[in-house]
């Protein structure tokens, strides 16, 4: 029967997630999965040829997410009619619809992935958030006395840091989406502060 079989599969991506987020991927195996989902290995089989595919279908349609908000929010530009408080209130919006819906399956991808093709994705999005800032900076001809790329580089670690810290220690969807509030508040307030006393 259908149902039994979509059950069955349900049970195994359960399982798999929870070992996963567990173990990491590399050290869960298939051997585990099923025992864990309480089927043969056989039969596990039947529904995933590899734990790639198992992990793969847990966390594609996040990162499919993860990309496209990434994308529109590093679109913007800081132009005179551009309204920062619009924007950190999108930000905010977008970053806790991703954050309670895939929380999980964002850990898989940030801190599970080793030995996949998502075990850079973190520091991808860093590298991007940093480059756009630098864009920033250099589209004002702002040039500071140290190195640009570092700041630029540990305000864009410390956001994504603290993203992934408030899904770590998640209470509720409510004491998440409160706490990105405070978080890209923070962020957006700090470099508001920041072009403001170089440009003045």
């Amino acid at each position: 029967m259908q149902v039994l079989k979509d059950e069955i599969r349900e049970s195994i991506l359960k399982a798999a997630k929870d070992l996963f987020l567990q173990n990491g991927f590399e050290k869960a195996s298939m051997n585990m999965i099923a025992k864990r989902a309480g089927v043969s290995k056989s039969n596990l089989y039947n529904y995933f040829l590899s734990k790639e595919e198992i992990f793969y279908n847990l966390t594609d349609r996040a990162y499919v997410r993860i990309e496209k908000i990434f994308n529109n929010l590093l679109k913007h530009d800081s132009e005179e009619h551009f309204n920062l408080e619009k924007f950190a209130a999108l930000m905010s919006e977008e970053l806790t619809g991703l954050l309670t819906e895939y929380r999980e399956e964002i850990l898989l991808i940030v801190d599970c992935s080793k030995g996949t093709k998502y075990e850079n994705v973190k520091d991808g999005i860093i590298n991007r958030l940093q480059e756009h800032s630098l864009y920033e900076f250099r589209k004002f001809n702002i040039i500071m006395e140290n190195d640009d790329s570092f700041f630029a580089h540990y305000a864009s670690a410390s956001l994504i840091e603290g993203l992934l810290e408030i899904i770590r220690h998640n209470k509720s969807d409510a004491w998440i989406k409160n706490n990105i509030k405070m978080l890209v508040s923070y962020y957006i307030s700090g470099y508001s502060h920041f072009f403001a006393e170089i440009l003045s």
